[in-house]
């Protein structure tokens, strides 16, 4: 087994915990024909929900790249994200989850993972870029939970050198 060792100092407690109050489910039906991250992304904020909790449960997908991680060849982070894999369609997704919440530019971030089979039925996994998940005819389904008083928020990590999310509680 290979021991991998942070740059940065670790942050101690590296656990972190605030508590949140859900603010219910909601369903969320994109149409075809766009990006899936940036579809959710402007849905939510059309019911004004800027912090969120993501599952996606069902999407046709007729393009799409995901990442995984690589060695950081800078030495800068023990990992970076490799390059894309492309997958044509027809791609279905087996299910996703992610993170809505401001990026490190104070801009809104769904960071979020998925597990896909391609059309010869391999299965492929990792992290969805935004612009990169094109949708195709049936849409997709999402389910998401708002949070309330306590939300994630990118910001730089000392230990890893990425912008991470992290809980954080929001002003009263």
């Amino acid at each position: 087994m290979r021991t991998l060792v942070q740059p940065g100092q670790a942050l101690q407690p590296r656990r972190l915990l605030e508590w949140a109050a859900p603010a219910g489910d909601l369903r969320v039906c994109l149409a075809g024909g766009q990006d899936l991250l940036r579809g959710l992304v402007s849905a939510l904020a059309e019911r004004d929900v800027a912090h969120a909790a993501v599952q996606v449960v069902a999407a046709e997908i007729d393009r799409m790249a995901y990442l995984t991680g690589a060695e950081d060849p800078s030495g800068e982070r023990v990992a970076t994200y490799g390059p894309p894999t492309w997958l044509e369609g027809p791609v279905t997704l087996l299910g996703a989850n992610g993170i809505l919440g401001p990026g490190p530019d104070g801009d809104t971030l769904l960071h979020c993972h998925a597990v896909v089979v391609d059309a010869a039925g391999r299965l492929h996994g990792g992290h969805l870029p935004p612009g990169d998940c094109l949708l195709g005819a049936g849409g997709a389904v999402a389910l998401a939970t708002p949070l309330r008083e306590a939300v994630f928020a990118a910001s730089y990590d000392s230990e890893t050198n990425y912008p991470l999310f992290q809980p954080t509680r929001l002003p009263a």
